[in-house]
């Protein structure tokens, strides 16, 4: 294998991304608020800790998704502008890594982007990732052709391996969060 400028590994795939899971340098997880994308981030930053990969997270949020905390917090008749809108949805994602991750969640990269397609920004921000990680609420077929499918579309078209976590693999709220450590690399 040739040698980047980079010193890492240049890539054997033809994709141009890594092979082999020790040569992981960015892990991608993508964030809606569901459970599966808790359930995602937690499974990417498990999958980052032991390769001492950089974990981002990736939240294409909506308006709709903060407006009713973004409202209660202004005191402005007009009501608040996008760049508070952005501030609450950083907040609240910040909210929930330090939840997932402990004082780890200092060490994400944390990528927000509003906007309508979610599999899009997703995909943009993983463009440089050896590996994206996204929950499937497993709705269904008939659901998915008419809502659509961020996991499905991820699968076929991300230029890097995606793994997708299944409705069925989501934690329950019960058992509460269990703190992974992520980010840094650990020497032998």
């Amino acid at each position: 294998m040739n040698e980047e400028p980079s010193g890492r590994a240049a890539p054997a795939a033809a994709s141009g991304h890594t092979a082999r899971a020790e040569e992981i340098a960015l892990v991608v997880a993508g964030y809606d608020g569901s459970e599966e994308s808790v359930e995602a981030v937690r499974w990417a930053a498990s999958l980052a800790r032991p390769t001492g990969s950089a974990l981002r997270v990736v939240w294409a949020w909506k308006i709709r998704d903060v407006w009713d905390t973004a409202v209660a917090a202004d005191d402005q008749p007009t009501g608040p502008h996008l760049a508070e809108l952005e501030g609450v949805a950083r907040l609240h994602l910040t909210g929930v890594l330090t939840g997932l991750l402990g004082q780890d969640a200092a060490h994400v990269d944390v990528h927000l982007r509003q906007g309508p397609d979610s599999a899009g920004i997703l995909l943009h921000a993983a463009a440089d990732a050896d590996l994206l990680v996204v929950g499937s609420r497993g709705r269904g077929r008939a659901a998915s052709a008419v809502l659509g499918s961020v996991s499905a579309r991820c699968v076929r078209e991300s230029p890097v391996p995606v793994l997708v976590i299944p409705h069925r693999m989501v934690r329950s709220a019960a058992a509460g969060p269990e703190p992974v450590a992520v980010g840094r690399r650990q020497e032998p």
